[in-house]
C-alpha cells in the first residue's frame, strides 16, 4: 500500500527525482503536465519512488490529490478490476480530503457501505460517479467510467489528480468473462491524455513499450545508485543487523549495479549471517543468486514467461549462448545453432526480451548490463543443463569474482553536444590512455573513432537531452568505449547496424563516419537504449601490442 514506505534514512540517492517528481505534479494546475512512464530496470526503485511522491503529496499540501493503485494479476477481469479501481480511488481521494489515512487501508468494503460513507460525509461527487457506475451493466462501460473517476472528480470539485499505477503491463492480462482482452488496456489512452489528471505509470519496461497507450507518454528515466550510495545504503542495512563490513571499491557493490533489490537482499543475508569479511559476503551473494531471494525473483519471472519445464532446459541454453557467444546474435544465427524453426526462436527471443533476459531489437539480441542477472542464469545453466554440484557452481562463481576484483579501469564523462565538444572527449581519452601506458598509436586510434562517434551522436540526436555520455573501460586485453545519445537509428536484422540511406536521411559523409570507426576499432555495434541510441567501439590491447612488436622487429 501507498503509505508502507522505506523509511528516509533507507532511501537513498532518490532526493533530486523525487523533488522533481514532486514539483512536476504541483504544476499540474497550469495544464501542461503530461502522462508519463517511470522507467528503468528491474529493482532499481521505481515502485518506491511512486510510493514517496504518494506520501509526500498525501502529506505536504492539500492541491493535489494522489491515487496510487497496484496492478493485481489476481484482479484482470474486466469487471473485477473496474470495481476494485473505482472504489480504492474513491477512499484515497476522501483520505486526501482531510488527512485520513484509515480510509486508504479498508478492505473488503462493499459498494453499499462506500455509499454509506460517502451520503455521511456528502461527498455529492463521489456518489455521482458511483451510482453511473451501479447503474452500468457492460463490463467496457464500467471500465471506462472507473478510468475517468479522477477526471470527473475533477470536474466536479476543481481539485487536479496524479494517478500513479505500477505494474501497469499486466493491464495486457485484461479479460472477460475468461476470454482475453489485452486490447482493453488502450481505454487508458483518454484519461492519459487529460492535463489535470496526469498518469505517471510503472513496470516492466520491454513490455509497456509495446503497449498501444506509450505513445501518449513522456519518459522519465530512474538510473541505479552511485557507488557511494550504495555503499551508504550497504552500510546502512548492516548497521540495522549490528554489524560492519569494509568493501574495497568497485568490487561486490560495483558487481550489484547500484540495484537497490540487489543490495537489500545482500545486506539482509549478510546481516543474518553476522559475519563481517568481505570474502564472506561474496559467498553471501552467491548463496543468493543461486538460492536465496535474488534467485526466487528471477527464477519467478523466468517461470511466468516460460512454465513449461522442458521448454526452459532449451531457454537456458540459448540465454546462456547469448550471454557468452561476445557478440550479437540474430535469430537467425540461434534458430540455425539450435535447430529451431524461425517461429519458435521468435517466440523464444521475443519472451527473453520482454522478460529482460536480454537487450535487443530487430531481432537482434545480446547479454544485458546486469552482471547478477548473468550470474544468476550462469548458476541456474550450471545446475539445471549441465547438472554440476552447488560446490562446482560456488567455485566457479568466486573465481569470476576474483577475476572481477582484478578487473581493469573504467571512466565516465558527458558532454554537451556543442562545437568542438567531441575534441574534449578525445583530450581526455589521451590523458587515461597515458596513465594507463598505451600506446600513442592505439590511443590515437581510439581518439580518432570517439570523435567520429561523437560527431555522428550529435548530428542524429532527437528529443530534449542534448548531451552525450562516455564510459571508458579498459582491461588488460580490452578497450571498450560506449557513447551513449537522444538518436533513434533504424538496426538492420542480419547485421545489428543502422542502415545507410534506408529510412534515415543520411549524407555520404556519415556513412564514411561508421567505416572509419571501423577501421580504427575491432569492432562496433549499435544499442538502442532507454536514452537512445548506443555506439560501442572495442579495441583489442594485446592484438596491438603484438602488432606493434612484430612491427618493430621488422624494422630493426
Amino acid at each position: 500500500m501507498p503509505l508502507r514506505i522505506l523509511p528516509e534514512k533507507d532511501f537513498f540517492d532518490r532526493k533530486e527525482e523525487l523533488a522533481g517528481l514532486y514539483r512536476r505534479s504541483l504544476e499540474i494546475e497550469k495544464g501542461i503536465t503530461q502522462s508519463a512512464f517511470l522507467s528503468g530496470s528491474r529493482g532499481v526503485g521505481k515502485t518506491e519512488l511512486l510510493k514517496q511522491l504518494f506520501n509526500q503529496l498525501f502529506w505536504k499540501q492539500d492541491k493535489i490529490a494522489p491515487f496510487y493503485y497496484s496492478i493485481n494479476s489476481a484482479i484482470l477481469s474486466v469487471s473485477e478490476f473496474s470495481r476494485d479501481y473505482l472504489m480504492r480511488y474513491i477512499c484515497q481521494r476522501l483520505a486526501f480530503e482531510n488527512k485520513e489515512s484509515s480510509l486508504i487501508y479498508l478492505e473488503g468494503l462493499s459498494i453499499d457501505g462506500l455509499t454509506s460513507i460517502l451520503e455521511e460525509r456528502k461527498a455529492f461527487w463521489a456518489l455521482e460517479i458511483l451510482d453511473g457506475y451501479i447503474q452500468c451493466h457492460e463490463p467496457i462501460d464500467s471500465l471506462r467510467i472507473a478510468l475517468n473517476a479522477p477526471h470527473q472528480s475533477t470536474l466536479a470539485t476543481g481539485i487536479s489528480v496524479v494517478v500513479m499505477i505500477d505494474e501497469f503491463q499486466r493491464l495486457n492480462n485484461f479479460h472477460i468473462s475468461g476470454n482475453a482482452a489485452p486490447m482493453l488496456s488502450a481505454l487508458f489512452e483518454m484519461p492519459l491524455s487529460f492535463r489535470k489528471t496526469p498518469h505517471l505509470i510503472t513496470g516492466n519496461q520491454a513490455e509497456i513499450q509495446e503497449m498501444p497507450v506509450i505513445g501518449a507518454l513522456t519518459r522519465i528515466g530512474v538510473q541505479p545508485l552511485q557507488l557511494e550510495d550504495a555503499a551508504l545504503m550497504f552500510s546502512s542495512l548492516l548497521d540495522g543487523h549490528g554489524i560492519k563490513i569494509s568493501l574495497e571499491p568497485h568490487t561486490l557493490l560495483n558487481h550489484l549495479g547500484g540495484n537497490p533489490f540487489y543490495i537489500k537482499c545482500v545486506a539482509r543475508a549478510a546481516g543474518l549471517s553476522k559475519k563481517s569479511e568481505e570474502k564472506d559476503c561474496w559467498r553471501t551473494y552467491i548463496d543468493e543468486i543461486s538460492d536465496g531471494n535474488i534467485y526466487f525473483y528471477w527464477l519467478s519471472v523466468l517461470k511466468s514467461f516460460f512454465p513449461e519445464l522442458g521448454k526452459r532446459r532449451k531457454v537456458l541454453e540459448i540465454t546462456n549462448r547469448i550471454y557468452h557467444t561476445g557478440e550479437s546474435l540474430t535469430q537467425h544465427r540461434i534458430s540455425k545453432a539450435f535447430s529451431l524453426s524461425e517461429r519458435d526462436t521468435e517466440v523464444i527471443t521475443t519472451a527473453l526480451y520482454r522478460a529482460g533476459f536480454v537487450r535487443g531489437e530487430f531481432g537482434v539480441f545480446r547479454a544485458p548490463e546486469d552482471r547478477v542477472l548473468i550470474d544468476f542464469i550462469d548458476c541456474l545453466y550450471m545446475k539445471e543443463v549441465r547438472g554440476k554440484s552447488y560446490r562446482d557452481i560456488e567455485i566457479g562463481l568466486l573465481e569470476k569474482a576474483a577475476d572481477t576484483k582484478s578487473k581493469g579501469t573504467s571512466f565516465e564523462m558527458t558532454i554537451p553536444m556543442v562545437r568542438e565538444a567531441e575534441l574534449v572527449a578525445a583530450q581526455c581519452l589521451e590523458q587515461i590512455g597515458k596513465n594507463l601506458h598505451l600506446d600513442e598509436d592505439v590511443i590515437g586510434q581510439l581518439q580518432m573513432a570517439v570523435i567520429e562517434a561523437c560527431i555522428n551522436a550529435m548530428e542524429h540526436s532527437k528529443g530534449g537531452d542534448k548531451n552525450i555520455y562516455l564510459s571508458f573501460n579498459f582491461t588488460e586485453d580490452l578497450a571498450e568505449i560506449s557513447i551513449e545519445s537522444s538518436g533513434r537509428g533504424f538496426v538492420s536484422q542480419e547485421t545489428g547496424e543502422p542502415f545507410i540511406g534506408r529510412g534515415l536521411k543520411e549524407d555520404a559523409g556519415r556513412g564514411w563516419g561508421i567505416k572509419l570507426m571501423k577501421n580504427f576499432v575491432d569492432s562496433v555495434r549499435f544499442e538502442k537504449t532507454e536514452r537512445g541510441t548506443k555506439v560501442v567501439l572495442v579495441k583489442n590491447l594485446l592484438k596491438e601490442a603484438r602488432i606493434n612488436k612484430e612491427g618493430s622487429a621488422t624494422c630493426e
